[in-house]
């Protein structure tokens, strides 16, 4: 539940935070750790910094201002659409969202180590990055980028020869279904932090950490449901459309 702006100038960061974990993602924004600012007034830090303290509510309302297309209208969107929606994502998760997290695992305070997963969060995180990223980076290097020549075929024979062969190096029915069957990249992390659970946690830097790693995760679930629900249903049916036809040319030439 937000504050009102009427009340955020005189609220202590760390009151702040507490009531609502995006409000140090809104803070972050304009260059502000909240951990190193837990005893001041939302007025005193933006004071420090030079800003309005609408300027911060601001962001936070914005956060929830969702820019996200329904599965419903996704569905009824042209296949191009869907892919280019899917790279948006990609790209606020690597640029956005996870480099954001890390920072934050990676400026823990040492305090926290009398908990039994801070070492393995502090060395699996950064992998997990990593992983997250190279994983992106050739789903839309190969996968995307066939499913949109797919897509965009011109109704030819020379465009459809050409395709034939592209056709031969990829498995898109293997990757759909190697897809649908594997388990979230998030699987060890959540095992690792008992499912995001804060109930025995008590410092407030971890708390947001694991609030932002669960919110990560379901914004992940959902963009896996896009590809595995609407992406490659339709990419395999235009992909025996485009078969179809090259089998239909070869049998007129």
């Amino acid at each position: 539940m937000f504050f009102e702006t009427k009340n955020l100038d005189d609220t202590k960061v760390f009151d702040i935070i507490s009531n609502d974990f995006r409000y140090a993602k809104a803070l972050n924004s304009f260059g502000i750790d909240f951990y190193d600012h837990y005893d001041l007034t939302i007025n005193e830090v933006c004071k420090e910094k030079g800003l309005s303290s609408n300027s911060i509510y601001g962001y936070r309302v914005a956060m929830d201002e969702s820019f996200d297309l329904d599965l419903k209208t996704l569905e009824s969107s042209p296949l191009n659409l869907v892919i280019e929606y899917l790279k948006h994502n990609h790209s606020y998760f690597i640029k956005n969202k996870l480099p954001y997290i890390k920072n934050l695992i990676a400026s823990l305070s040492n305090k926290n180590k009398r908990y039994n997963f801070f070492e393995d969060l502090k060395f699996i995180f950064p992998l997990f990055y990593q992983d997250f990223v190279e994983h992106i980076l050739e789903e839309e290097k190969h996968i995307f980028s066939y499913i949109q020549k797919l897509h965009q075929l011109e109704d030819n024979s020379k465009s459809h020869a050409k395709m034939f062969f592209e056709m031969k190096k990829i498995s898109l029915k293997h990757i759909a279904k190697e897809h649908l069957e594997e388990d979230s990249e998030m699987a060890g992390i959540r095992g690792l932090t008992n499912d995001y659970s804060i109930k025995n946690i008590d410092d407030l830097h971890l708390k947001v950490i694991f609030q932002e790693l669960k919110a990560f995760d379901k914004e992940l679930d959902v963009h896996s449901n896009i590809e595995n629900k609407i992406l490659f249903p339709r990419a395999l049916k235009l992909e025996k459309d485009v078969s179809d036809k090259i089998r239909n040319i070869s049998f007129l030439n």
